[in-house]
């Protein structure tokens, strides 16, 4: 999709914007510049590249991916790509900053509540690996090495939203200097720069945690420098196992799907590796602790809407980027 806007001395300001499938969910890339089609042409084939290989690499829906493989050696020392060992340092560094309500071993108790498959719709009944017996392993008994890596025995990694953050940032980086501004909108963590066709920021307009397929009263207005925008929350990934509903925010500490009053919450921070998981801390630890704890953590707006004990909705709030949302010519999603 292309969008087109006239600047001084005839030089023509473009806007192109695609949508895939991609890492179970939608992916969306908008780049805005004055270059040729056949250089954007070129630098969407090259993203696109690198996101459908990310996503065979580090899949644990796809059995051969250097994920699954690694998980089905748990216990052994593993040779690594330089990729993913520096995934893996980043998901243990990640773990240790949120004293553990991040965890990159939390699979196994995904897998019990019954977060086992795939929820795109063609790849539900392909070859899973299961890991539900396993234990969930502390961080620190992830070993990382120059060439290797290795975890408990009887354990299982997924990067899970630290992965797509990662991805996020790594398609920033490589974004050249003839682009203006970009949007990259990864299944809804999303990271941009620079400006719309129209010369103005980009916003992110906030799903409503009432009904997902609607929007809130509230946007992030984003900056020219570059920011990350990440939305977790209890009704994104749900379901029902042995008549018991389960979602996919699982806390460390109990093992389970996490008891909150925080249905969605929302983050605005510079980099897209630490607010997806800045995002599910909030929610796992509810409306009460969150603020402080996003705050010291370096978060420079969020918005967390909850549901109280008596089921009447209410939201807090901080940081001047959350504001009252308009029609305007660029929104997008979160």
């Amino acid at each position: 999709m292309y969008h087109h806007r006239q600047r001084g001395n005839d030089v023509q300001l473009k806007q192109r914007a695609e949508t895939n499938l991609a890492l179970g969910s939608d992916v969306t890339l908008t780049v805005v510049s004055t270059a040729e089609e056949q250089q954007v042409t070129e630098l969407f084939q090259s993203l696109w590249r690198d996101i459908y290989v990310f996503e065979r690499r580090f899949s644990r829906f796809l059995p051969m991916s250097e994920l699954s493989v690694f998980n089905r050696s748990a216990g052994m020392q593993m040779a690594v790509t330089p990729e993913f060992r520096n995934m893996l340092l980043a998901a243990k560094q990640l773990g240790e900053q949120t004293e553990g309500l991040f965890s990159p071993f939390i699979l196994p108790a995904l897998q019990k509540a019954g977060y086992t498959r795939s929820f795109v719709e063609h790849y539900k009944n392909d070859r899973h690996d299961d890991y539900s017996d396993r234990q969930v392993a502390r961080v620190r008994d992830l070993k990382i090495n120059q060439i290797t890596a290795a975890i408990p025995p009887n354990s299982a990694l997924d990067f899970g939203g630290c992965g797509k953050g990662y991805l996020a940032d790594q398609l920033a980086r490589a974004m050249p200097d003839w682009v203006q501004g970009f949007w990259i909108s990864l299944g809804g963590d999303i990271v941009a720069a620079g400006h719309d066709v129209a010369g103005q920021p980009f916003k992110v307009d906030i799903q409503s945690a009432a009904n997902l397929a609607k929007l809130s009263p509230w946007s992030v207005k984003g900056s020219r420098r570059q920011f990350a925008v990440a939305t977790s929350g209890t009704g994104v990934r749900h379901g029902i196992k042995k008549g018991s509903k389960w979602h996919h925010i699982i806390d460390p500490r109990t093992l389970k799907p996490s008891e909150t009053d925080v249905q969605l919450a929302t983050v605005y921070a510079p980099v897209a590796l630490q607010v997806d998981v800045l995002a599910s801390c909030a929610v796992l630890l509810g409306s009460e602790k969150a603020v402080p704890y996003l705050r010291q953590h370096g978060v420079k707006a969020a918005l967390l809407q909850c549901v109280d004990a008596d089921g009447q909705r209410f939201e807090t709030r901080f940081g001047p980027a959350i504001q009252a949302s308009h029609q305007l010519e660029a929104k997008a999603h979160a």
